[in-house]
């Protein structure tokens, strides 16, 4: 073989490899801003980048106050808000509770940028921004996040970039998850008007309301507020009031302090054979009987409270 021969040979075998060098490299570059909100925090941050704050709302009772540009929104416990934001932004956040723990991050447009898209198309949508709920997904990396947070040293960044990523993509699945469904994304504003008309049932069940009328008071309509009821709470609008109202009147019988048709009158019934007949179709037993249940069994034990009396005499 001849020193020519040769060459070709290694040129033959070597091409292969040198291809192999051209292919492209994809570059990941992920960069987002992370901080950690604890007790009654008064903090104010300028956007660090343009596309949007990420605010998870960890542990605590209570609710808390943010502001984008000096407007409000509500957050509470086990919520996260997805919020577009520019650069340059101020975002303002005012926790009302001393036991509350949120995480805050920015994230640039470019790791949401399908995301964005979308929601381009949808803005009335998300004018208030984009309110998933927690799952036992989300509260378990933001736990970790918390706990490394503590700690120092690059591992432990890199851990918490590591579900801050993992948090973003869960929160996105689920918007795409609801979309293919073809239901309407539920914003903040939206879902404050939910726990509105919950508060209002609540707050007087001697009232009885419609659901046109609750719709009305909360400034929604009335097949929104139906749909949407059902989906935070479990159960229909009427549902709830039925359950509302039967387990106060369980309790106003319980404390013995008042008559059947009291209670009845106490939980928007006319008339108290109404109320019986309302109260042993939820229960399966008449509130009679549960009246008089209670009085012996309070009898019982005021009758042994005054026999060990006579007995210690």
């Amino acid at each position: 073989m001849t020193g020519n021969e040769k060459k070709d040979s290694n040129s033959e075998i070597n091409t292969p490899l040198a291809l192999s060098y051209k292919e492209d490299l994809t570059n990941f570059n992920f960069q987002a801003h992370y901080t950690i909100l604890r007790g009654s925090d008064f903090v104010v941050h300028a956007s660090p980048v343009d596309g949007f704050v990420n605010v998870l709302l960890v542990e605590g009772t209570g609710t808390s106050t943010y502001f984008v540009d000096q407007t409000s929104y509500l957050i509470r416990c086990c919520e996260n808000i997805l919020h577009p934001i520019r650069k340059g932004q101020l975002f303002e956040w005012k926790n009302l509770c001393e036991e509350n723990v949120a995480i805050l991050l920015f994230v640039p447009l470019v790791v949401l940028e399908e995301f964005y898209v979308k929601m381009l198309t949808q803005e009335e949508r998300f004018e208030h921004g984009f309110l998933t709920k927690s799952d036992q997904r989300i509260n378990l990396m933001a736990r970790q996040i918390l706990e490394h947070s503590v700690q120092q040293g690059h591992l432990e960044r890199l851990r918490i970039q590591s579900l801050i990523t993992e948090i973003l993509i869960h929160q996105i699945e689920g918007f795409y998850a609801e979309n293919a469904k073809h239901e309407i994304i539920v914003n903040k504003n939206h879902y404050d008007k939910i726990l509105q008309a919950k508060k209002i049932i609540d707050t007087d069940l001697s009232r009885n309301y419609t659901i046109h009328e609750l719709a009305k008071a909360v400034g929604t309509n009335e097949q929104y507020l139906k749909k949407y009821f059902k989906q935070y709470f479990g159960k229909t609008v009427m549902s709830y009031i039925t359950e509302a109202k039967m387990e106060h009147a369980k309790n106003l019988i319980m404390t013995g302090e008042y008559r059947v048709s009291d209670v009845a009158r106490m939980t928007g019934y006319k008339h108290s054979t109404h109320f019986s007949s309302a109260f042993k179709r939820f229960f399966g037993f008449i509130p009679n009987s549960l009246r008089y249940t209670f009085m012996v069994a309070q009898e019982g034990v005021q009758f042994f409270a005054e026999m060990e009396q006579y007995i210690s005499m």
